[in-house]
């Protein structure tokens, strides 16, 4: 097996482990439902399955998709990263010492989320390189 099939395998096999990390911390380990949550959750779940199970089986496409799925989880990462740093930053600020219990719990939280949701995709982009020109 050359190099370039192992690190697809490798891409293909990491994304849908990542989809079934979200699964697990979304909809097993949050106490309650929240629909914003819950959809941007589905979405992550139905890309980074798709994605790694084309780049597992090399689909043509599976390139473009996971280029899909690695820009839009990107996207929601950083967003919910920074979400969770600013909000235990403000609860560390806002309450004092009985705030800093519910900060370190946000900051564990954003330590989970950096390597699913930034790490991996933003490595996903640089192994996948540029977008191709049409033709």
């Amino acid at each position: 097996m050359d190099r370039e099939r192992r690190v697809r395998l490798g891409f293909g096999i990491t994304n849908v482990f990542v989809a079934l990390v979200a699964y697990l911390g979304i909809f097993r380990g949050l106490p309650s439902r929240w629909a914003p949550v819950d959809v941007l959750g589905v979405v992550v779940i139905a890309l980074m399955a798709s994605s790694g199970i084309g780049l597992i089986a090399n689909r043509r496409g599976a390139d473009m998709l996971a280029r899909a799925a690695a820009l839009v989880v990107l996207g929601i990462g950083m967003l919910l990263f920074a979400a969770l740093v600013l909000t235990a930053s403000w609860l560390g600020g806002v309450y004092g010492p009985v705030g800093r219990g519910g900060a370190l719990i946000f900051f564990l939280v954003a330590a989970m989320v950096l390597p699913y949701g930034i790490l991996i995709p933003a490595a996903e982009l640089l192994w996948l390189g540029p977008m191709p020109k049409k033709r």
